[in-house]
């Protein structure tokens, strides 16, 4: 008589599948159908981490992608949770966070005729619009080949926010154990290097070395990148003033020389050439326009094409991953050294310092009641002496206020609501970078 066969379900297998691929935290709110999904991946190890609303849950998972560029995990129940999840799954695409929003469903043969299912809804073609990519999974056999496609669309080029559906009857359906490791798929070089054009690199430096008025600015693709070194390197060598937009402050600490932070509209509106790196020409810089010489000519460093030439012309396009292109950036200039004439950084250097002057007047003014700048002034100093903290950042006035007067000193040290403008990611973020990081959070 032969061996009786061992069994496992869908929820074991998905479990299994996030272990295989190094997933070691789940962010989420629980109920029926994926309760018992959060009790195995503990008992095997995995991270689960409560929330009260699915939103904050998912901005936790969204940061913890930022941090580490592995995907961050948001599990939820069908339907309300679902949606209540939506709105971090947005906030992740438009921002460029990878995160995976998984999500129990509904059985799709009764969904599909509207019988009245519990929670019903047809959560994958609502989540299509505020996500890269949305899969739905039918058979458990598919389970392990749906969460590989979910990490390597979440981490491949842009990064951003992918759906998982898993309807209960999937969750709860059974196949033999054996059968069902060999479904499993551990997913190699998830987002490969995109090597940038030759000729593209060397007619950014060419463009670069003519220039009299250069300026570098950094996005948050910069800081995801951890491509720290090289950008560092770069614009020492050439001595580039560089903008840090919000959260790539750090990437260079905002005490350094060449900042123009400080004077952040003079640059703006005089630079000849801007180089973006990991930024984008959107609302956050007036869209390139406003605030901006008509003749200014851009250098766009990006991994996303289609950004290009989005709101101005942009002369020099790089396309690629940021680490791969300024490692071909530093290789060029090498070859072509050249260094930024002195009297641009002069000039700046003088708007800088009335502008700090006059900051100053304002941070040393006690008064009553207390204002941003009296509050923020006494957060400034503690972070200046304890640069491993991490700082989250939101609301109108303080968001913009903490931007000028709080300086970062390490990268991805801050986390704000960034290119969506979403209101409410606090909590959610300081769970998530507390939990990633295990260092102290200030929000």
């Amino acid at each position: 008589m032969s061996d009786q066969l061992q069994m496992t379900d869908g929820m074991h297998i998905i479990v299994e599948a996030l272990k295989q691929n190094n997933i070691d935290t789940i962010y989420g709110v629980v109920g029926i159908p994926v309760t018992d999904m959060a009790r195995h991946a503990q008992a095997e190890g995995i991270r689960y981490i409560g929330f009260r609303h699915e939103q904050s849950a998912g901005y936790a998972a969204a940061a913890s992608g930022f941090l580490t560029q592995k995907p961050g995990i948001c599990l939820t129940v069908s339907a309300p949770g679902f949606l209540n999840g939506l709105t971090a799954l947005a906030n992740a695409t438009v921002n460029g966070f990878p995160m995976i929003m998984i999500s129990g469903s509904s059985d799709r043969a009764i969904v599909d005729l509207q019988q009245g299912d519990y929670e019903e809804l047809d959560q994958m073609n609502a989540a299509k619009p505020y996500a890269k990519a949305a899969f739905r999974v039918n058979q458990p056999q598919d389970l392990g080949i749906a969460l590989a496609r979910a990490i390597r669309v979440s981490v491949s080029g842009r990064p951003g926010g992918v759906y998982l559906d898993l309807p209960a009857n999937v969750l709860a359906a059974t196949m033999e154990k054996d059968e069902a490791l060999t479904t499993i798929v551990k997913v190699e070089n998830p987002s490969p290097a995109l090597l940038p054009c030759p000729k593209s690199v060397t007619s950014a430096i060419s463009l670069l070395a003519k220039a009299e008025r250069p300026l570098i600015i950094l996005g948050k693709g910069a800081a995801y990148s951890q491509s720290d070194e090289q950008l560092r390197e770069f614009i020492e060598s050439a001595q580039i003033p560089f903008l840090p937009m919000s959260m790539a402050k750090g990437i260079l600490e905002d005490t350094h020389p060449l900042s123009a932070a400080a004077a952040r509209s003079f640059a703006l509106a005089n630079a000849d050439v801007v180089m973006l790196v990991g930024a984008r020409l959107n609302w956050l810089l007036a869209h390139g326009k406003k605030g901006w010489a008509a003749d200014t000519q851009f250098i766009q460093l990006d991994i996303e094409p289609q950004e290009i030439d989005s709101n101005r012309p942009i002369a020099v396009p790089v396309v690629g991953d940021i680490a791969s292109s300024m490692q071909g950036m530093l290789a060029e200039l090498k070859q072509n050294t050249f260094t930024t004439p002195l009297v641009w950084r002069d000039i700046l250097n003088i708007h800088k310092q009335q502008n700090a002057q006059k900051m100053h007047e304002k941070l040393s003014t006690d008064t009553q009641p207390l204002n941003y700048f009296n509050a923020l002034s006494a957060v400034r100093d503690v972070l200046r002496e304890n640069q491993d903290i991490y700082l989250v950042n939101e609301g109108a006035n303080t968001l913009d206020n903490a931007r000028n007067i709080i300086d970062m000193y390490k990268p991805r040290r801050r986390l704000d609501c960034g290119t969506w403008g979403v209101m409410g990611i606090g909590m959610g973020y300081a769970i998530g970078a507390s939990v990633t990081s295990g260092s102290p959070v200030v929000a």
